[in-house]
Formats: C-alpha cells, sequence, structure tokens
C-alpha cells in the first residue's frame, strides 16, 4: 500500500499573524482560505516552492462554530499537531497499523470532499488519513 505525505497541520489562533512568520521562511499562500464549516474551522495551504519543502496547513478555529476542533491543542501553544498522509484506503491502513479513531470519517472541504479521519498512533502521534480518491473505505467510531 502506497502512502504520501500530504501536509504538516499546524494550529495557530490566527491565519494572517501565522503567514506573517511563515512568509519571512519563504512560504507563499497555496490557494485561498477555505471554511469548512462541518469541521469549524478555516484553512490556509502554504508551501515552499522554491524548496519543494513539506506543505504546511494552517488551521485556524472558525469564530462561532459550534465545533471548535483546535481549541485543545491552542490551550497548550501553538504549533504543529499532526502528520497528513494520502492513503488508498483509509480502511486497511488504519486497520493494519492498529490506529485508534478519535473521529467519524467523513468529507473535507479542503480535499475536494474526500474522506479524511484523525488517528492516534501507537506511539501517540496525531495521524490524518485522507483518502486519495473519493471511493472511501472507513468506518464510524463504534
Amino acid at each position: 500500500m502506497k502512502i504520501e505525505l500530504d501536509h504538516i497541520g499546524y494550529a495557530t489562533k490566527s491565519i494572517p499573524k501565522s503567514l506573517k512568520t511563515f512568509r519571512a521562511l519563504g512560504y507563499e499562500e497555496d490557494g485561498p482560505i477555505l471554511i469548512d464549516e462541518s469541521l469549524g474551522v478555516k484553512i490556509q495551504f502554504i508551501n515552499q516552492p522554491l524548496h519543494h519543502g513539506a506543505r504546511i496547513e494552517l488551521v485556524e478555529n472558525l469564530p462561532g462554530a459550534i465545533k471548535q476542533p483546535v481549541s485543545v491543542i491552542l490551550q497548550q501553544r501553538s504549533g504543529l499537531y499532526h502528520l497528513a498522509y494520502l492513503v488508498d484506503s483509509i480502511r486497511d491502513f488504519s486497520e493494519i497499523n492498529d490506529l485508534r479513531k478519535v473521529n467519524n470519517c467523513g468529507p473535507a472541504v479542503a480535499f475536494n470532499n474526500r474522506h479524511v479521519q484523525f488517528f492516534i498512533s501507537r506511539d501517540g502521534g496525531l495521524l490524518e488519513l485522507i483518502a486519495k480518491s473519493l471511493d472511501c473505505e472507513c468506518e464510524d467510531l463504534a
């Protein structure tokens, strides 16, 4: 099963403030800010076009949203909090690697409504698995 690193998630209280820092490091916006009301977040992807570095996903809580998924992370500090990988099958990869589900699988605006799901790895790291296609094979929490 082939997997690819898609991005590194970075929790922030303010996308514009974080952009200022990352621009100084050679990053540029990779498309517009995306609003995902179902997840309760604003997202800005950035990359370093001249250095071919890893793409970073700046994630900010959507003001007034019922869900505030990055609140727990932001209570500790802003910064890196997950690695995201493209996989052929979310279900197969998570079962083979004995990953513990954090949320239900569902479509994400940032990935053209392909399904995503978060997991905790055996070493305690947070992983986001993104289906490579719209044909998703994943399971909801029991």
